[in-house]
C-alpha cells in the first residue's frame, strides 16, 4: 500500500513543525523550498525536497500555479500551507479540492468569507456583535475626501483582504492618511481589493480566542491570548490568560466566537480577534490558519494542533468534545518572538551566516527555531527565526523563567532582538500587566546601545570644537559692538 504524502510549500519553524507532526502520523513529507533556503533545516529533515526556480516570495512560496503543478505532478494526498504566504488563499484550497488533494485547513468557502474583513464586520454587526468604527472600501487616495467627518483620528489603514501586520499603516490625521494611502495603493495586491480606515485605540487590548471545530459542530474553545504589545503591528509579546479582561467579558467573547463560527459553518482551527477597551469588546476579524502563537493553546491542551488540523480536515470528530467545551487555563503562558533584526539600527532585518548557536531550556521552557550553527539567514522573508515560551502557575514566575532562559541563548554571526526582549521583560509596566496596543510608544523606552570609547572620544572632540567656534563667534560679535561706540576711533589713536 502506497504511503500517503503531504506537500509543504513553506519554510522556517512552521515547516519544521509540519514535517515532524506529519511524519509522526506516518505520512511522507515533501517540501517545496526556494534557492535562498537550500541549506535550511527543513530541507535537511523532509523526506523529499524540491526547489522553486526563484527566491522572491511571489516566485516561490506565493506562486500558486507552480505549487499546484508540483502537487499534481507528485500525486500528493494532502497539502499543508503553514502560515503566511498562501495559507489563507481560498484559491489554493479550491484548486486542491478540484484535484483531489486534501487541503489541511478550512474550506475555500470559509476562507473566502474570512478573507474580506469588511464583509466579516458586516456579518458580525448583523448578528448584534460590536465592531470598530471603520470606513467603506477605499481604492484611491482621493477617496479620503468621502470618509465621514465623524471618523476619529488617528486611524489604522488595513488591506480589505490578506493578513499580516506588516501591511498595516498608522495615520495621525487626514492629510497623513492620504499620503499613506498613496503609498499603499501602489501595490497591485492591495489596490485590487482596496483598503479601509479603522479607528486606532492606543490604550486598548488585543485579544484572540483560539478554537477548534469539527464537521459535526462540536466546538473546543481555548483560553484567550492577549497580543497587545506589537511593533509595527507585528506581535512581540503574547500571554495567556489576559490580566485585562474580567470573567463576564471573557464569556461574552467566547459566546460570540461560538456564534460566528457556527454562522460560517467553520471546520478546523482558527482565531477570533477582538479589541477590548473599557470593558467593551469589538470584533476585528477571524484568522483562519495556524499562527505563530498556536504554541500557546498547544501547551494549554498538551496537544499537537497540526495533527488536530489534519484529523479535522478529514472529517473526523474532536476527541472528548460533545457540543461545546471550554478549556480553563492551569498556567500562565508567556510567548515572545525571536527575530533576525538589529534593535540598535531601527530593527533593520539582519542576514548572514550563524557562526555559533546554543541555548539551555528547562522543563518550563519551549524554544522552537530553525537555527543551527552554519545556517544562512535571509533578509527577503519575515525576520522571525523562533518562538520562545515559558509557563508557570504564577504570571511573575513565567516572566522570570523566560528572562532566565533568554540569558542562556547565544546567537553569533547575525543580529537578533534578544537584547530588546530582555529589556522588555524588565519593564515594570509589563510586569504589572499594563499591556496596551501602543505600549512600545507610551509605556516603554528601549535605550540605544552604549557608545564605544572611540565614539565617546569623537563626540567629546566635536563638542569641544563646537564650543571653540561658538566662543570665537561671541568674541567677534563683542568686538563689532565695541566698534559702534562713539569716539572709539579717537580713543584707539590718541588714547583718550
Amino acid at each position: 500500500m502506497k504511503r500517503q504524502s503531504v506537500l509543504i510549500p513553506n519554510r522556517g519553524t512552521i515547516a519544521l513543525d509540519i514535517i515532524q507532526s506529519m511524519r509522526s502520523m506516518g505520512l511522507e513529507t515533501i517540501l517545496l523550498f526556494s534557492p535562498e533556503d537550500a541549506g535550511s533545516l527543513p530541507v535537511k529533515l523532509a523526506d523529499r525536497s524540491y526547489k522553486f526556480f526563484a527566491s522572491r516570495p511571489e516566485d516561490s512560496y506565493m506562486d500558486l500555479e507552480s505549487i499546484m503543478e508540483m502537487a499534481v505532478d507528485l500525486k500528493v494526498d494532502f497539502l499543508h500551507p503553514g502560515y503566511g504566504f498562501l495559507s489563507e488563499s481560498p484559491e489554493l484550497a479550491d484548486q486542491c479540492a478540484r484535484n483531489g488533494i486534501g487541503f489541511i485547513g478550512p474550506s475555500a468557502k470559509v476562507l473566502q468569507r474570512c478573507r474580506d474583513k469588511i464583509e466579516m464586520k458586516n456579518t458580525a454587526r448583523g448578528m448584534g456583535i460590536d465592531t470598530m468604527a471603520h470606513s467603506d472600501i477605499i481604492t484611491s487616495p482621493l477617496d479620503i475626501e468621502f470618509v465621514s467627518p465623524e471618523m476619529k483620528f488617528p486611524v489604522i489603514i488595513k488591506p480589505v483582504t490578506g493578513s499580516g501586520g506588516h501591511q498595516i499603516r498608522l495615520a495621525e490625521f487626514r492629510r497623513d492618511a492620504q499620503d499613506k494611502l498613496q503609498q499603499m495603493l501602489k501595490r497591485d495586491s492591495i489596490q485590487q481589493d482596496g483598503v479601509f480606515l479603522e479607528e486606532f485605540l492606543p490604550f486598548a487590548h488585543h485579544i484572540e480566542i483560539p478554537f477548534l471545530r469539527d464537521a459535526d459542530g462540536n466546538l473546543l474553545i481555548l483560553p484567550e491570548i492577549e497580543s497587545s504589545i506589537q511593533r509595527r503591528f507585528q506581535k512581540v509579546f503574547q500571554e495567556s490568560p489576559s490580566m485585562n479582561i474580567g470573567d463576564d467579558l471573557r464569556q461574552s467573547m467566547m459566546h460570540n466566537t461560538r456564534r460566528l463560527v457556527e454562522e460560517l459553518d467553520y471546520v478546523g482551527l482558527g482565531y477570533v480577534e477582538f479589541l477590548v477597551e473599557k470593558a467593551e469588546a469589538f470584533f476585528l476579524e477571524i484568522n483562519p490558519t495556524i499562527q505563530v502563537n498556536t504554541l500557546i493553546p498547544e501547551v494549554h491542551m498538551l496537544s499537537n494542533f497540526i495533527k488536530k488540523q489534519f484529523v479535522l480536515s478529514r472529517g473526523e470528530k474532536l476527541h472528548d468534545v460533545d457540543g461545546v467545551r471550554i478549556i480553563e487555563p492551569r498556567h500562565n503562558l508567556i510567548l515572545v518572538s525571536l527575530n533576525a533584526e538589529n534593535p540598535h539600527d531601527a530593527f533593520r532585518p539582519s542576514a548572514g551566516k550563524v557562526s555559533d548557536f546554543s541555548h539551555y531550556a528547562t522543563i518550563r521552557n519551549v524554544f522552537k527555531t530553525s537555527l543551527f550553527a552554519g545556517a544562512e539567514v535571509s533578509s527577503i522573508y519575515d525576520p522571525n527565526i523562533g518562538k520562545i515560551l515559558a509557563f508557570a502557575v504564577q504570571r511573575e514566575n513565567a516572566i522570570n523563567d523566560l528572562r532566565q532562559f533568554l540569558n542562556t541563548i547565544l546567537v553569533r554571526g547575525i543580529h537578533t532582538n534578544l537584547i530588546f526582549l530582555k529589556k522588555l521583560l524588565e519593564s515594570p509596566e509589563l510586569q504589572r500587566g499594563e499591556t496596551i496596543i501602543d505600549f512600545l510608544n507610551l509605556r516603554f523606552e528601549f535605550n540605544k546601545r552604549p557608545r564605544s570609547d572611540q565614539e565617546v572620544e569623537l563626540a567629546a572632540a566635536l563638542l569641544g570644537a563646537a564650543f571653540h567656534v561658538e566662543n570665537r563667534r561671541k568674541n567677534y560679535k563683542a568686538q563689532l559692538e565695541r566698534m559702534k561706540q562713539p569716539n572709539l576711533l579717537r580713543r584707539i589713536l590718541f588714547g583718550r
